[in-house]
């Protein structure tokens, strides 16, 4: 009998996701209903204390400033002006724009803080230039993804 509840509880959410509906409400949505129908509306006042626990944490409000931080810098035009002055300079080395693609993640990664905001940011000025040069997709999203780990380095390590 649980064996088909569970099955029954995993369809209906697959099907809530293919009507449209985000996999994070899907998923929740089913997971209150089946709390509620196992332990009944006592599981309401169990859930809401983890919930607000959760949302409440100092620490996430960061994630969202570094990614806004990293916008600020795209949009500004101060990324793109970064990432040509370094290719300048590391131009003239093997593979110059892939020494491009760390030398900024580095540079981004000591101001901002932020490995999803370096990806990201670097990601979107350095992909269109290298596509252009006609580099190979799989080593600029390698330099990429590399350049984006120097993050937790200088984290760690304090550079």
């Amino acid at each position: 009998m649980n064996i088909m509840l569970i099955g029954l509880a995993f369809f209906a959410m697959l099907a809530m996701m293919l009507i449209g509906m985000p996999i994070a409400v899907s998923m929740a949505l089913v997971g209150i209903l089946g709390g509620i129908a196992a332990y009944g509306i006592p599981f309401m006042d169990s859930i809401a204390p983890v919930v607000w626990g959760v949302q409440n944490e100092a620490l996430l409000t960061s994630i969202p400033l570094f990614v806004l931080l990293g916008e600020l810098l795209l949009r500004s035009g101060i990324a793109d002006r970064m990432y040509i002055a370094l290719s300048a300079w590391l131009g003239r080395l093997p593979g110059g724009l892939l020494h491009t693609n760390i030398g900024s993640c580095a540079l981004f990664a000591a101001t901002s803080g932020s490995s999803v905001a370096t990806a990201a940011t670097v990601g979107t000025v350095a992909l269109p230039s290298l596509q252009k040069r006609g580099y190979p997709m799989r080593a600029s999203l390698g330099s990429l993804a590399a350049g984006g780990t120097l993050v937790q380095c200088c984290v760690l390590f304090g550079t």
